[in-house]
C-alpha cells in the first residue's frame, strides 16, 4: 500500500497546527492559512486518504471566487466561501482537516 507523501504529512501537520480550537478565531484562522488548500494536492495523498482531502478541497471552494460590479476578483473561492461558512460549519472543517492530519500521521507511525 502506498503511503502519503512526506510532503503532505509536514504540510498538512503545520496546518493543523495552526489552525485554532477557539470558536471566536477559528474562522479567521481557517482564512489566514487558506493557502494550504491551493498548495496540498490529493496526489500527495496515499489513495486511501485522496479522495477525503478532495473532498474537503471542493467544499471549502464551493461559493467559487468573490467579483466586484466590475467582475474582477476580490477574494479567491477559500476565502469568500470560508466567509460564508457559519462557526459550526468552520468548526466541522477544522476537525476534518484535523482528523485527516491524524491519519497521515498513522501513516508514518
Amino acid at each position: 500500500m502506498k503511503k502519503s507523501n512526506i510532503f503532505v504529512h509536514i504540510e498538512l501537520s503545520k496546518f493543523a497546527r495552526e489552525l485554532s480550537a477557539d470558536s471566536s478565531a477559528m474562522k479567521d484562522s481557517l482564512k489566514a492559512q487558506a493557502g494550504y488548500f491551493n498548495i496540498i494536492t490529493s496526489k500527495y495523498f496515499s489513495d486511501m486518504l485522496s479522495t477525503e482531502w478532495e473532498d474537503i478541497a471542493r467544499e471549502v471552494k464551493i461559493k467559487g471566487p468573490k467579483t466586484d460590479e466590475q467582475g474582477r476578483v476580490i477574494a479567491n473561492a477559500v476565502i469568500h466561501t470560508i466567509d460564508q461558512m457559519s462557526q459550526q460549519q468552520c468548526r466541522r472543517l477544522v476537525e476534518r482537516i484535523t482528523s485527516l492530519q491524524k491519519k497521515v500521521q498513522k501513516e508514518f507511525d
